[in-house]
């Protein structure tokens, strides 16, 4: 399982309000990413998932961003249709980002 950092928490709360005072997954299911389980176990739609990630600061979105670039978040594995709602709100939130990210293709 992950060690979140007090910033993944702060992420995590943001995200998934839900989950308040949760550090971890359930007993069973290691956590290895912060958007994953918010976008397969708590996000009804990719339109719920971006907004749950527009709570964000431009400063947590920037640092999400750079965990994609290093492979210490993954993308490729959320649910239909909510890596595409990030990349839009990366898009607009943080051009110079979202071009990075366009060059890992």
């Amino acid at each position: 399982m992950k060690t979140l950092t007090d910033l993944d928490k702060t992420i995590l709360a943001k995200l998934a309000p839900e989950l308040e005072g949760a550090t971890g997954p359930a007993p069973g299911h290691d956590y290895k990413f912060i958007l994953l389980p918010v976008s397969h176990k708590l996000a009804e739609s990719p339109e719920d998932f971006a907004n749950r990630v527009n709570r964000l600061t431009d400063e947590e979105l920037n640092y999400l961003v750079e965990l994609i670039l290093k492979g210490d978040e993954d993308v490729r594995s959320l649910a239909e249709g909510d890596s595409d709602a990030l990349f839009e709100l990366i898009g607009k939130r943080l051009p110079d980002k979202a071009k990075e990210l366009k060059n890992l293709d």
